[in-house]
């Protein structure tokens, strides 16, 4: 590994190809698709004509793998999707209600109804890497694949300090890691670290699907930002899933995560689409 102070490098551009007649739509949905593959892998998917619910008794704390996903709104309006997904997950011992909206346009006709429910609405933007990419990554950050149990430690607490740091309880990150760990094998999921002098700075995961790689997590240790990390991270991993023969590589992230977005797009990434959430405690 480099010491010292590095001389900066020059930016690499990569501009992947996109396919000829691929229209931002359809690249919209190879997103959903895979990020449906990526919430419902632990979970017992049980289809409606409206889309789907999703129910893991094993991680009744995880909102993501015990919630509704809409695809449309039916005739007996949304608190139809409300009663169902209360059917299937009460019993169970899950009392929040969580509604994940694959179409931007059903999310806004159930938005008022439920407001007045007492749900809370959030968005996020659907992103596939499209453009130039200008990255200067750190060369003192080394990305290496999670192979060793050792590894799997790292990965585990800094999984575990992210989650704190968003304000979840013990028992809900030790759930969420558990989730990650039993979703890997069925998702033939790659989990990445950087490190600097073999410290843990970030991690970042990569669901191969056959349209899209997905970029299911990426995170830095708080005293490790603002060195490039998740830059790196992303561009490195962005690179694996193309070079792995996956036409390309997608991810979500929160509407109004400004830095995230415009990290992204410094990276080539561009908006497809739009999905809302809706929660309620």
């Amino acid at each position: 590994m480099p010491k010292g102070r590095a001389k900066p490098r020059k930016p690499v551009e990569t501009r992947p190809a996109r396919a000829a007649g691929t229209t931002l739509q359809e690249l919209f949905a190879h997103v959903r698709d895979a990020l449906f593959r990526t919430l419902s892998s632990v979970s017992r998917v049980q289809k409606r004509p409206w889309g789907a619910i999703f129910v893991a008794p094993d991680f009744p704390a995880v909102h993501d793998a015990n919630m509704a996903w809409v695809e449309r709104v039916p005739k007996g309006g949304i608190g139809q999707v409300v009663l169902e997904l209360d059917g299937a997950t009460r019993s169970q011992g899950i009392s929040f209600r969580h509604l994940d909206f694959a179409d931007p346009q059903a999310a806004h006709e159930a938005q008022g109804p439920l407001i007045d429910m007492g749900f809370s609405p959030s968005r996020s933007v659907a992103m596939v890497r499209l453009g130039i990419s200008a990255c200067v990554k750190n060369p003192d950050l080394e990305v290496r694949e999670v192979d060793t149990p050792e590894e799997w430690d790292v990965y585990d607490a800094i999984l575990s300090e992210l989650h704190a740091e968003s304000g979840h309880s013990e028992e809900v990150s030790r759930e969420l890691v558990e989730r990650y760990h039993a979703r890997l094998d069925k998702l033939r999921e790659r989990v990445y670290l950087g490190l600097f002098g073999g410290e843990g700075a970030g991690i970042a995961t990569l669901v191969p699907t056959e349209k899209l790689g997905y970029l299911a997590e990426v995170g830095t240790r708080p005293e490790h930002r603002r060195r490039g990390v998740a830059r790196t991270l992303v561009e490195e991993v962005s690179n694996l899933g193309q070079r792995m023969g996956m036409p390309y590589v997608g991810l979500t992230t929160g509407w109004d995560n400004d830095a995230a977005r415009a990290l992204y797009t410094s990276l080539g990434y561009q908006p497809v689409g739009e999905l809302r959430e809706f929660h309620k405690a």
